[in-house]
C-alpha cells in the first residue's frame, strides 16, 4: 500500500495514548478515545471552514441516482426542480453549507440561483405568485437542516449540480482516514488529548488545549491553499 500523509483512526488513537502516557488501554477505552478524536476532528473542521478555502467542498448532481450517505439511502433526484409547482426540495444528508447551484439541463444553463431570506419582501412577493413561470432566476433559502425552499415555481423540470460543504463522517473503523489539510492532524490529536485529560480532571488538559490552538494557527496561517495572484508591497503614502 502506498504511503499517505493522511492519518488513520488507529494512528490518531495511538498518538493520543502516547500523549496521555497510557500505551495500553486502562482508564481510557478505545471507544472513549475514538469519541474524543471525532469531537476534535469536528472542531478543527470548523476552523478550516472559516477560511472559505473550499477544501472540503464536493459536487453532486440530481442525476447521480441513489446514494448512501451516513448509512441512509438518499435519492439525488430529490433536488431536481419539478414543473408541478413544488417549492421545497430535500438536499443531501451531509449538507453543511451550499456553495453553488447550477442548472445542467441543456438549454437552461443560463438559469441562476440567488440566496435570499424567506422574510425578504421580494422573496415573499414571488411566493405569492401561484402560476409556474419559465425559469430564469430562482431565489432560494435553506431552512431547517437541509430543506431548500424556492420563491418561484418552475414550468420546466431542471436537473441541478450543487456544490456544497459536507459534514465529515465520524471515523469508526481503525483504517478510516482523517480528511484534513496536512499538519492539522496534530491539532486533532492535541484537542483529543485535552478532552481525554479533562475527563480525568488532569490540569495538563489546558496546556494541550493551548497546543492545539497553536497548531491550528500555524497550519492555517502558513499560506493560502490557492495562491497564484501577484502580491505587491505598497508604500505608506500611496
Amino acid at each position: 500500500m502506498p504511503s499517505t500523509p493522511r492519518k488513520t483512526l488507529s494512528s490518531l488513537r495511538t498518538a493520543v495514548r502516547a500523549n496521555v502516557d497510557e500505551s495500553v488501554a486502562s482508564f481510557w477505552s478505545n471507544a472513549t478515545l475514538n469519541g474524543a478524536i471525532n469531537r476534535a476532528k469536528d472542531r478543527v473542521w470548523t476552523e478550516v471552514r472559516k477560511l472559505k478555502e473550499d477544501y472540503f467542498d464536493i459536487t453532486r448532481t440530481s442525476l447521480d441516482g441513489t446514494l448512501t450517505i451516513f448509512g441512509d439511502t438518499y435519492a439525488a433526484s430529490s433536488f431536481q426542480i419539478l414543473n408541478n409547482g413544488t417549492q421545497s426540495y430535500t438536499l443531501p444528508p451531509d449538507l453543511a453549507e451550499v456553495v453553488l447551484i447550477e442548472v445542467i439541463t441543456s438549454g437552461y444553463e443560463y438559469v441562476t440561483f440567488e440566496r435570499r431570506r424567506m422574510a425578504d419582501p421580494y422573496f415573499r412577493a414571488a411566493r405569492m405568485v401561484t402560476s409556474s413561470l419559465t425559469p430564469a432566476l430562482f431565489w432560494f433559502d435553506i431552512i431547517g437542516e437541509r430543506t431548500m425552499v424556492l420563491a418561484q415555481r418552475s414550468d420546466t423540470t431542471l436537473d441541478l449540480q450543487i456544490t456544497y460543504t459536507p459534514i465529515l463522517a465520524d471515523l469508526s473503523a481503525d483504517v478510516d482516514l482523517l480528511e484534513m489539510p496536512h499538519a492539522l492532524y496534530m491539532a486533532v490529536e492535541e484537542f483529543a488529548t485535552a478532552h481525554a485529560l479533562k475527563m480525568d480532571r488532569d490540569p495538563n488538559s489546558a496546556a494541550w488545549e493551548q497546543t492545539g490552538n497553536a497548531s491550528v494557527a500555524r497550519a492555517l496561517g502558513a499560506s493560502a491553499r490557492q495562491n497564484q495572484d501577484p502580491e505587491f508591497a505598497r508604500g505608506a503614502f500611496e
